[in-house]
């Protein structure tokens, strides 16, 4: 059995502790269908520094609240009488913060098995590359609908994309915008199995415990191996690169206005923003 560990207080993301060395995080604002707040992603990546910094912590499990996995980060809604510096430095801010989040995925030093419960978009859909194990429920929709908002590929998806699911399937994903279903995305070696709903986070914690059981020792080397320093150092590069233009491509005309008019759109539904 692995040590207690302190868990930190957070309020749109939810911890569960289990003694076999396994911490289980779920986004937790079903009612937006855990779009990804600032909220959400500063305390995600809270808990990705809690993973680095606790050796007891061997498995990090991530699903979601309610019907939807993540239906990814939410869309900037700009402030009242903020003048343009005043969008632009908060846009930067956002951008550093996912910029440290995914770092911290692809530096995990532990195992992430992600559990997900059903529609997977954007960022909830690209990050899902970067854990070493997917299961998902039948009914799931996997989807990054970047160039819907005039914005471009994140999460390392520019890489991972092409060399898990295929150069063509990652251009219609992430060129078309296309929705891909749980089980197209199984074919493709993306997902590693398909469970139903209720089955889906006893297979997964079964499989956590599995993995919880062996060798640390073991496991570490076969990650190390797998994920090897030269494949990791060009995982930061691409994160910093897409990062990057996506800030080139938020502050742009053309992407103000496809935000703009999506906002309205969604607003007039009563809906979050998200992407």
């Amino acid at each position: 059995m692995a040590s207690a560990i302190s868990l930190p207080h957070l309020t749109v993301i939810k911890l569960e502790w289990h003694a076999e060395g396994i911490l289980v995080m779920s986004f937790n604002r079903p009612q937006y269908m855990n779009s990804l707040s600032r909220a959400s992603c500063t305390e995600w990546k809270q808990v990705m520094e809690l993973v680095h910094q606790t050796p007891s912590i061997r498995v990090l499990v991530i699903t979601g609240s309610g019907r939807a996995y993540s239906a990814g980060q939410e869309l900037p809604t700009p402030k009242q009488n903020a003048s343009g510096e005043e969008e632009n430095e908060r846009l930067r801010a956002n951008i550093e913060l996912s910029r440290q989040l995914t770092k911290l995925l692809i530096t995990s030093p532990v195992p992430i098995i992600a559990a997900v419960n059903g529609p997977a978009i954007g960022y909830g859909c690209t990050s899902l590359a970067l854990c070493d194990l997917v299961i998902s429920v039948e009914q799931a929709v996997f989807r990054t609908p970047f160039a819907e908002l005039a914005l471009c590929a994140e999460g390392c998806s520019s890489v991972t994309f092409p060399r898990i699911l295929g150069p063509m399937v990652a251009n219609a994903m992430l060129l078309f915008c296309r929705a891909m279903s749980a089980k197209e995305m199984h074919q493709r070696g993306f997902v590693d199995r398909l469970v139903k709903s209720e089955d889906l986070m006893p297979v997964t914690m079964g499989v956590a415990k599995e993995l919880a059981s062996r060798s640390q020792a073991a496991i570490s080397a076969s990650r190390s191996l797998l994920r090897h320093q030269e494949l990791v150092d060009e995982l930061v590069r691409v994160n910093d690169r897409e990062m990057d233009e996506i800030y080139k491509r938020a502050t742009s005309a053309d992407s103000k206005q496809a935000i703009a008019a999506i906002l309205k759109r969604m607003q007039s539904k009563g809906a979050r923003p998200k992407m």
